[in-house]
């Protein structure tokens, strides 16, 4: 499962004093939020004053990309689907996606790509996250 934590650690400032930074991160696959919480820690590890601060369970359902250079940046996208049910009836199902990517323009060119593989899916909406990074195992 995918999930989402919240960090939060001390660093010097230009000017020598201390300044509580808070980052979040995308969890690629964990089993529980303290496998979640463990991966975050491992990840950050060496940053002073480290505590994770938040986990929880993602929206998103799926990660589409890895990052390819350090400009990516981390964008989730609505999608919608429409399916029938054993009626007949459209049934719109609606679902989140995260990928990497160096722009609005390159998000959706990317989300196009993943929009072929389905009959009548659609972007609803994309935004670019706060997201830092992407823990993987």
């Amino acid at each position: 499962m995918i999930h989402e934590s919240k960090i939060a650690f001390t660093r010097v400032d230009d000017n020598g004093n201390d300044k509580v930074i808070k980052e979040r991160y995308l969890i690629a696959e964990a089993e529980s939020f303290g496998d979640a919480e463990e991966q975050t820690y491992d990840f950050c590890e060496g940053e002073t004053g480290l505590d994770v601060i938040d986990v929880k369970r993602s929206k998103i359902k799926e990660i589409l990309n890895s990052r390819a250079t350090d400009d990516d940046k981390i964008f989730v996208a609505d999608i919608a689907d429409v399916q029938h049910n054993d009626d007949g009836e459209e049934v719109e199902i609606g679902y989140k996606v995260a990928l990497f990517a160096l722009s609005f323009d390159d998000a959706y060119a990317k989300l196009n790509v993943y929009l072929k593989q389905g009959y009548s899916m659609q972007i609803i909406g994309v935004k670019k996250t706060k997201f830092v990074d992407l823990i993987t195992n």
